[in-house]
């Protein structure tokens, strides 16, 4: 039975000027929904998918090095209404630049329907 998952990624070793900070871009963070049978499925699919649209999208003179992905996160998405994905990427500088980025997308939904 085929399931979402959030998927979330981050890619490192990576090298490109930041201009509007004198830090330089070392990585970013990626997060895909992903209909796959199993957690491990959906992580790999999430992976060539990062992969692929790097080396076609940011890397096509291979400049900027080939990230090495980690994943940050992974849960079932148990949701009624299925987002409109977005693949974007989220660059960060330094871990705590990191860190905050994830923080901030796995953060559980707030409430709004029901509000006091």
């Amino acid at each position: 039975m085929m399931k979402y998952y959030t998927v979330v990624i981050s890619g490192a070793n990576i090298f490109f000027e930041n201009y509007n900070r004198t830090e330089p871009v070392v990585g970013f963070i990626a997060c895909r929904l992903i209909q796959a049978e199993t957690e491990q499925l959906a992580v790999a699919t999430a992976k060539v998918e990062i992969l692929v649209d790097w080396n076609r999208s940011f890397n096509a003179d291979r400049k900027l090095g080939m990230p090495v992905l980690n994943v940050e996160h992974i849960a079932q998405f148990k949701g009624w209404i299925k987002p409109k994905t977005k693949h974007d990427y989220y660059w960060f500088t330094d871990d705590e630049h990191k860190q905050a980025q994830i923080a901030e997308l796995t953060a559980a939904p707030k409430k709004w329907f029901w509000r006091k």
